[in-house]
């Protein structure tokens, strides 16, 4: 063959298969079918590559969507799951199972609205379609529509008596619904048409367990097991079960149960997660250092382990690997959020912030990186990101208890006791098992006066955990707002006897102490206490308030200075230590404390409150003015601040219509403060207004007849407004009431001008 013959063979060679590999419908469905192979040989990693191609060649292709969708649904990625059934399902609105697999997968997602839609559109085309009937169901008992949703799975029960799903569907929904009778006959009924049915009786389980009957849910867990003794899910419904009904042994025997009939990597992760949660390190570690060569788990495997050897305090050696992790693969959340918690744990808030920030620009569907990322804030005093930072925890998955619960404590620490106690209701309906929930439900419902409801509460947790101290505090607690002197008493020693270093417990005795009138008896408690815990950062503020309360204020210092050194985000033990300052009249000691609490504080209104206030007992008007405005620039609101404000710019020259518009501000949240009716109808009086001046400063006396100069300012009003008998009084009763107080001089002279021309006047 000639040189030329052969380059053109050798053109018509590559262009012909220039041709072939360049067809799109071709390649295509070259790809599907090879996925389709991975999928059938287990290998979803090379499965998921596969369809993507596919999809690369004709983004329109809904069969490689849907497919990729499901090999999605296998791998447990749920946003990608998400994304790809409903691109699916718009382009094969005929497709029943592509719209089917979209609503389900909304559901799980909480886009309930999305879910409704997309199972009406199926049933639009055929209204006797049992699935779509339940999906419907589901997405509206999701909206908490649950007597729809109920109507919709009945209807489905109407058109296939003998699908034991939907009965089990139904009587999910009627538990929600608190029909707990008709829920129980409807899992009865899916058990009748099914018996060994494994799904009915883990079902029925479930439903007996959330409904606190653990004997009737075991009897169901076992019967699970024995019909399906090699199934996965049973047997991990089952670890879970004893898991929480404290017998770990038996949950292992079901763990290990899950990893013999399962045998990937992924449930033997589980098994060492269980290992981990139940302190069995060595038995994790086995497990983990098997696992940590594996391609799909390794690094998995080894975040773990530098978890154990961190928690064993191998501090170093934990550190580098999980540096070494990091420096591997920069983007992986898990070794991100481990890293994150371990700065946490060492109160290095800032980085561990970023460190979870990395983690949500890695993956912003993580839900563990958001709650870290609240968690870390809140400790941090950033009660307001935090709450934005559980909020999205509970966008993206609206059943985190957990998150509930955060957000529950930040509301009750804000005073917003009806939003915490939505909350942490919301976290006991989630979660029924979380004594935390409860407990914090039960401390919302004292805080709001409701002792019938959250001694119920209180009564069933003390039956449940008999030697919890933290029960016995709040149950303390309870007693002592009901009056119950003596029954407070003893809870709150029933707790010290279990934990002698619970808080709640403690602060409950010492307040018991100071209302009895006990303040040595206070102080001797608390000295035995700061014995056993020399740098208990809690233990110690405890201990200088009571110092404090008692007189000492020497030893209070003291013990303050200590609580900051063992913890310097201890926010109380500054401010208790600048009201130390401020008795010893140590004014700038107080201020540089309360400025080192605003430098820990994001919104610093009360801290920055108390240093404007030492400024104006300095005489330092202008850094007085300064911080005032700082705060209100935090805070409109800020009712002290506002006031404090106002009377500078009055006093000072400055502009009498901000000055007004603040004072307003205070009265609106103050309404029966003499100070801010002074501030107020003082501006009044300097533009002029008297009548409203007048009414102001009336108020003011009233709320407080013995300050002077309140007594002053309203006799200098009547002055004004000619009404010379009710300001001679005014004035009279001021100078009575202290001779010497700051405008005395004025009051004097204005009382001989109003003398003078009443005699010249008879």
């Amino acid at each position: 063959m000639t040189p030329t013959r052969t380059c053109i063979v050798g053109l018509c060679i590559a262009a012909a298969f220039s041709a072939c590999s360049g067809d799109p419908e071709q390649l295509k469905r070259k790809y599907v079918a090879s996925g389709d192979r991975y999928v059938a040989e287990g290998r979803l990693d090379e499965a998921i590559i596969e369809y993507r191609n596919a999809v690369q060649q004709d983004p329109r292709f809904g069969e490689a969507r849907h497919k990729l969708a499901k090999a999605y649904i296998q791998a447990g990625d749920g946003p990608n799951a998400l994304r790809e059934s409903v691109r699916a399902a718009d382009l094969l609105p005929a497709d029943v199972d592509v719209q089917l697999q979209a609503a389900n997968v909304l559901i799980l997602a909480g886009r309930f609205s999305d879910a409704r839609d997309r199972a009406r559109t199926v049933l639009e085309a055929d209204p006797r379609n049992v699935r779509a009937q339940v999906a419907l169901g589901n997405s509206l008992a999701g909206l908490k529509d649950l007597d729809g949703a109920i109507t919709q799975i009945e209807e489905a029960i109407r058109l296939d008596p003998t699908r034991a799903g939907s009965y089990t569907n139904l009587a999910m929904l009627q538990s929600a619904a608190g029909r707990l009778a008709e829920a129980e006959k409807a899992y009865r009924d899916a058990l009748a048409r099914d018996p060994e049915s494994a799904p009915a009786n883990l079902a029925i389980a479930q439903f007996y367990w959330l409904t606190r009957r653990p004997t009737e849910a075991e009897t169901h867990v076992e019967k699970a097991v024995a019909i399906a003794p090699t199934d996965s899910t049973a047997n991990r419904f089952a670890a879970a079960f004893y898991q929480s009904t404290g017998r770990p042994a038996q949950a292992e025997r079901h763990l290990r149960a899950a990893v013999d009939a399962d045998g990937t990597p992924a449930a033997q992760l589980m098994l060492a997660d269980y290992y981990i949660a139940t302190s069995k390190t060595q038995d994790a570690s086995k497990v983990l250092h098997a696992l940590s060569s594996d391609p799909k788990v390794g690094a998995s495997a080894r975040t773990r382990l530098a978890a154990i050897d961190y928690v064993a305090g191998r501090v170093d050696e934990a550190t580098a690997a999980i540096d070494a992790l990091l420096a591997a693969e920069p983007r992986n959340v898990q070794v991100l959020l481990l890293k994150a918690n371990v700065l946490f744990d060492q109160k290095r808030y800032a980085d561990a912030v970023a460190r979870a920030d990395e983690a949500i620009a890695a993956d912003s569907g993580s839900v563990q990186a958001h709650f870290a990322r609240g968690r870390i804030l809140a400790a941090n005093h950033r009660p307001e990101e935090a709450k934005s930072a559980f909020s999205e925890v509970l966008r993206l998955n609206p059943r985190a208890a957990g998150a509930q619960v955060e957000l529950s404590k930040l509301h009750l620490e804000s005073g917003a006791t009806e939003a915490s106690v939505s909350l942490a209701g919301e976290a006991v309906k989630t979660d029924p098992r979380r004594v935390d929930a409860r407990l914090l439900l039960a401390r919302g419902l004292m805080t709001r006066r409701d002792f019938i409801q959250a001694e119920s509460i209180l009564k069933e947790l003390e039956a449940a955990l008999p030697n919890a101290a933290v029960v016995h505090a709040q149950i303390g607690l309870l007693r002592g707002l009901k009056g119950d002197s003596a029954g407070a008493e003893a809870a709150y020693a029933r707790a010290l006897a279990i934990d002698p270093m619970q808080l709640d417990a403690l602060n409950g005795m010492v307040a018991l102490d100071l209302v009895a009138k006990r303040p040595e008896a206070a102080h001797a408690r608390m000295q035995t206490i700061v014995e056993r815990a020399p740098r208990h950062a809690g233990v110690l503020t405890l201990a200088g308030r009571t110092a404090l309360v008692a007189g000492k204020t020497t030893e209070a210092e003291q013990l303050l200075k200590r609580a900051i050194e063992a913890d310097t985000s201890e926010l109380a033990a500054y401010s208790l230590l600048g009201q130390v300052y401020l008795r010893q009249q140590r004014l700038d000691d107080a201020r540089g404390e309360f400025e080192r609490l605003a430098g820990r504080q994001s919104r610093p209104v009360s801290a920055l409150t108390m240093v404007g206030l030492i400024y104006q007992m300095q005489e330092r008007t202008d850094d007085a003015k300064r911080t005032y405005e700082r705060i209100v620039a935090l805070e409109p609101g800020a009712a002290v601040a506002a006031n404090n404000l106002a009377w500078i710019y009055a006093e000072n020259g400055g502009n009498l219509d901000i000055a007004l518009q603040l004072a307003q501000t205070a009265k609106s949240a103050l309404p029966n403060q003499a100070a801010v009716d002074d501030t107020l109808g003082w501006i009044y009086l300097k533009r002029d207004l008297l009548p409203l001046a007048i009414g102001a400063l009336r108020h003011a006396v009233e709320l407080d007849p013995s300050n002077p100069v309140y007594q002053y300012h309203l006799g200098l009003a009547y002055a004004r407004n000619g009404d010379t008998n009710r300001a001679k009084r005014a004035l009279q009763t001021a100078l009575t009431l202290k001779p010497d107080f700051d405008g005395a001089a004025d009051a004097t002279k204005k009382l001989a001008e109003m003398r003078t021309l009443s005699n010249v006047s008879q």
